[in-house]
Order: C-alpha cells, then sequence, then structure tokens
C-alpha cells in the first residue's frame, strides 16, 4: 500500500514498474497540483532500504528521517536560491564557492552513503536557463545505473525538445470536480460547485478554509471591477489595479468568462448560475460569436506571453482586452 494522501495522484501510481522505473523523470502540471509532493514520495521509497515497492517506505529508518530532515547525503535538491529567476550552470555543475559542491554529474557517479541510490532532483525546471539545461543533457547521456534524476514543471514546453525527449514525461492533471469536491468535504473544506472552477490557479494540495476564504475575496472583488467596466476612464484604472502578481490568474478567470459566453450563445442553454452571470450574458448577448472568438484568441495569446515570461505592455494590453469586451456604454 502506498504512502500517497491525495486521491488524485493515486491512479499515477500505475505508470511505475519498479523493475523498468526510467533514471530521468519529469513530472508536469499545474502549480499546486502535487508534483514536488509526488516526486519525493517516489524519491523516499527508492532511498528507503525497507521498502519493498515504490511509492512504499518505512518512514522511521535512518533515510527516512534523513530525507525528513533535509539532510539525506544520497538526495541532492536542485531549486531557484533567494531572488534568482533561473536556475543557473553552477547549481548543476558545482563550484569552489559553493563549498567544493561537486555537481550532479560527479553526485551521479558516487556511491550512495545510506541508501541503495542517489537521487537529484530539479524542482520548477523550466527556469533552467540554456547552459543548465545543455549540462542536465550532457549528465543525462552520462547515466548512472543507481542513480535517478527527477524535474517537476508547470511549464515544460519551456524545456528544450532535446532533453524533453530524454524524459520520461509524467502530466498529472487537475483533478475531476467530483473527485476535488469529495476531497475536499473529507477535509472539512466547504466550497460549492461554482467556486471550483476558479480553483484551478490555486495549490491545491494547501487548500483550507481559510485560503477559500481569501479567494471569495479575491473573486468578489474580481466582480466589483467587471461591474465597473463602463467607462473609458475606469478601465483604465482597472487595468492599472490589475498589472500586479495576480495578473495571470484574473486573466485566466476572464478568459473562462468569454468560454462561457460562447457556450451560452451557442448552446442558449442553462450555465446553472455560475459565478459572473452578468458578464457573461452581456456577452453572449452583445457580441457576435466571431468578436468572441477573437477576444478568446488575444487573451490566450496575452496569457501565454506571461507564462512564458515575454516582456509585454501588460497595462495596455489589459486596457484593449477590457474595452473590447466588458465595457458597458
Amino acid at each position: 500500500m502506498s504512502n500517497i494522501k491525495y486521491p488524485w495522484l493515486k491512479k499515477y501510481l500505475y505508470y511505475f514498474d519498479a523493475k523498468k522505473l526510467a533514471h530521468a523523470q519529469l513530472f508536469s502540471g499545474n502549480s499546486g497540483i502535487g508534483k514536488s509532493y509526488f516526486s519525493y514520495e517516489l524519491s523516499k521509497s527508492l532511498l528507503c532500504p525497507n521498502s519493498t515497492k515504490l511509492f512504499d517506505y518505512c518512514g522511521k529508518c535512518t533515510s527516512c528521517n534523513s530525507f525528513n530532515s533535509g539532510t539525506h547525503p544520497d538526495f541532492k535538491s536542485i531549486q531557484l536560491e533567494g531572488e534568482n529567476k533561473v536556475i543557473k550552470i553552477s547549481q548543476l555543475r558545482g563550484t569552489k564557492k559553493d563549498n567544493g559542491d561537486e555537481g550532479i554529474l560527479n553526485f551521479s557517479h558516487e556511491t550512495p552513503l545510506i541508501s541503495k541510490s542517489k537521487i537529484v532532483h530539479i524542482n520548477s525546471a523550466e527556469n533552467m536557463n540554456t547552459e543548465s539545461q545543455n549540462f542536465l543533457l550532457k549528465t543525462l547521456e552520462e547515466p548512472s545505473n543507481n542513480t535517478y534524476i527527477f524535474l517537476t514543471s508547470s511549464k515544460p514546453y519551456l524545456l528544450k525538445p532535446t532533453l524533453l525527449s530524454r524524459l520520461n514525461h509524467i502530466s498529472i492533471s487537475f483533478p475531476k470536480r467530483e473527485e476535488t469536491l469529495d476531497w475536499l468535504k473529507s477535509i472539512n473544506v466547504e466550497i460549492n460547485y461554482q467556486e471550483l472552477n476558479f480553483l484551478e490557479d490555486v495549490n491545491l494540495i494547501d487548500l483550507s478554509s481559510d485560503l477559500i476564504n481569501q479567494i471569495r475575496q479575491e473573486i468578489d472583488d474580481f466582480a466589483s471591477d467587471l461591474a465597473k467596466c463602463n467607462s473609458s476612464k475606469k478601465i483604465e484604472k482597472i487595468a492599472s489595479k490589475w498589472d500586479d502578481s495576480n495578473l495571470l490568474k484574473k486573466l485566466n478567470w476572464l478568459s473562462k468568462i468569454i468560454r462561457n459566453s460562447i457556450f451560452l450563445k451557442v448552446n442558449q442553454g442553462d450555465l446553472k448560475s455560475p459565478l459572473f452571470i452578468e458578464s457573461i450574458s452581456y456577452l453572449a448577448n452583445s457580441k457576435s460569436l466571431i468578436d468572441l472568438f477573437e477576444l478568446s484568441n488575444e487573451l490566450n495569446n496575452l496569457i501565454d506571453g506571461l507564462a512564458k515570461g515575454v516582456n509585454l505592455n501588460n497595462k495596455l494590453q489589459i486596457k484593449a482586452l477590457l474595452s473590447l469586451s466588458l465595457i458597458h456604454i
């Protein structure tokens, strides 16, 4: 029996066979979906001397205790450091300035100290620069039989195709609505069906009643902003307000509104009283399908650019999108 505690992750256990386990794995999916947790659970089972199968470990031995305390000598973690926005090659190659850190290449070829295996874990791998990705590719071309390299990423498309071709890719999807609602209910978190549509950009594994209340407040503020889109001056103010660290979340919410308006216009059906029904109805009644699809494409291009770190004039584009879509004049 595995130690996996999040129900939506358990179906991915069947992708793994101890006898055929790839030495280079990529776990991708939305932020907060449990990628790192899942790869850590796999790592603990590979390192635990008492483990009899993958994702199962004793939790009591020296290896398990060392892993939990972050001091396991056979586990090397690579991630963003401080205010750095990229994972630099020095973090993978190692330098004398890093207290004699020999880097992942030498680490992978050393004999394990307390376990049967050694593991390199690279979190948010999309942040590796070109040099880092090339160095990792070189490391993968010189594999060690007892070393595993695990990567997690919410933006795997930013990794080089040559690197992706060397990785066994497991894409973890957002759980089905019923599955998510059942799980939240089991941990005493109350949420309705409509609110659930707006949880795809939050840290699902850390959800709590307090976080849900915070999200509800954000949704109320977002709805209030949409209701104020009745003049160019007010749109200018909202565009300035939105141009912050939560911009991607707000644009994804706006994208859902436009998609729902397309659904309403095409099907003329009941959307079961979703959030932002006034904005959805307004778009469906005032815009043609061609206009709605064009809006959706423009918005998706902006979202993709932001996700890829493209330097865009966010305020100007937000203002244009709001003016074209939600202005009530």
